[in-house]
């Protein structure tokens, strides 16, 4: 369930609005977070810069709020926070997805679907009390990916609440700067641009799925939360051995792209905290596996020794009805 960022987009709510207000000044003994969680620091052993490797959930709930504290310690020591898209790029991304998402004059969902699979859908909706005919005008992978948010949602999460969303809201207020790593028009080609068939194949799974998300949701998050890389790639890439060319442009050949654009900013010898879904970083083809084949050290991050740490506030805000930051989708 490794879905990526622009769908959580087009359905955010205005996080700037939620995230206000209160500072507390918060005792060292809370800030430093002992344990671990989906954070590594990747740096090249022959000096130069900093990249926080942040795993990100794409929707949480307000229960999982605050965030691990470590990673708003990775925030405030970055200079600058990179995310998989920046919203500010691209003011007209919701109207790009739906675009793409949906059919024009006279095209209905069942025209590229099978007979079966149409029934199962219809079945589906009408199960959950929505109206049979609620995904008529969705694209298969549009609907694919709107039955799943739905059903997250269900359960309390929300786009806003995300860990990519909360820090850019975050960055915003802070005038940090924020840069993406690809386009809204790539991260939603790679959906609107698969047959047919592989469509299909894509509603079919999520249905499936749709079985246990009340289980398999907070699973990934815990196991999120905890740093436990083990039980998210069971979730994550086990949920994309089906779809083996899917998984290739979701994960493996974005992975090798951004290994690039990454090892590049460290060459600015600068702080960086790079925030992408939580799937990219496990498997032998994830993140930590690649930075570690082309020579950089990398180390799960534990946050700074006691005694620098002292040296510094810990300051948190405080917003989103009483919580605030998020154990989030890596």
């Amino acid at each position: 369930m490794n879905t990526p960022r622009i769908m959580m987009s087009f359905c955010r709510i205005t996080a700037v609005a939620l995230l206000g207000c209160c500072i507390f000044e918060l005792p060292d003994a809370v800030a430093e977070e002992a344990g671990k969680t989906s954070i590594w620091r990747v740096t090249p052993k022959d000096g130069g810069g900093t990249v926080f490797l942040a795993g990100s959930i794409h929707m949480l709930s307000e229960e999982d709020h605050p965030l691990p504290g470590l990673f708003e310690q990775a925030y405030r020591a970055s200079d600058e926070l990179v995310l998989e898209i920046a919203s500010g790029d691209d003011p007209e991304a919701e109207s790009k997805a739906i675009r793409r998402g949906m059919y024009g004059k006279g095209g209905r969902i069942n025209d590229d679907l099978t007979p079966e699979t149409y029934r199962k859908l219809r079945k589906f909706l009408t199960d959950t009390g929505l109206p049979a005919g609620a995904m008529d005008g969705f694209r298969p992978w549009m609907a694919a990916m709107t039955l799943s948010m739905t059903e997250m949602m269900k359960l309390g999460a929300r786009p806003d609440l995300g860990v990519d969303n909360y820090f850019e809201s975050k960055a915003v207020m802070d005038v940090k700067p924020v840069r993406g790593l690809e386009t809204v028009d790539f991260q939603i080609g790679i959906f609107a641009d698969l047959e047919k068939a592989m469509q299909e194949e894509m509603l079919l799974s999520t249905l499936r799925e749709m079985a246990t998300i009340e289980e398999d949701f907070p699973k990934m998050v815990e196991a999120w939360r905890s740093g436990d890389e083990e039980a998210l790639g069971a979730i994550i890439l086990d949920s994309m051995k089906t779809f083996p060319e899917l998984r290739k442009d979701v994960l493996d050949r974005r992975n090798q792209r951004w290994v690039k654009q990454i090892s590049a900013f460290i060459k600015e010898d600068k702080t960086f905290m790079v925030v992408v879904g939580a799937g990219h970083m496990v498997g032998k083809r994830g993140l930590l596996r690649l930075f570690e084949r082309k020579g950089f050290r990398v180390e799960r991050w534990h946050g700074e020794k006691p005694e620098k740490a002292k040296k510094k506030k810990r300051f948190i805000p405080v917003g989103l009805h009483s919580a605030i930051n998020t154990p989030r989708r890596g």
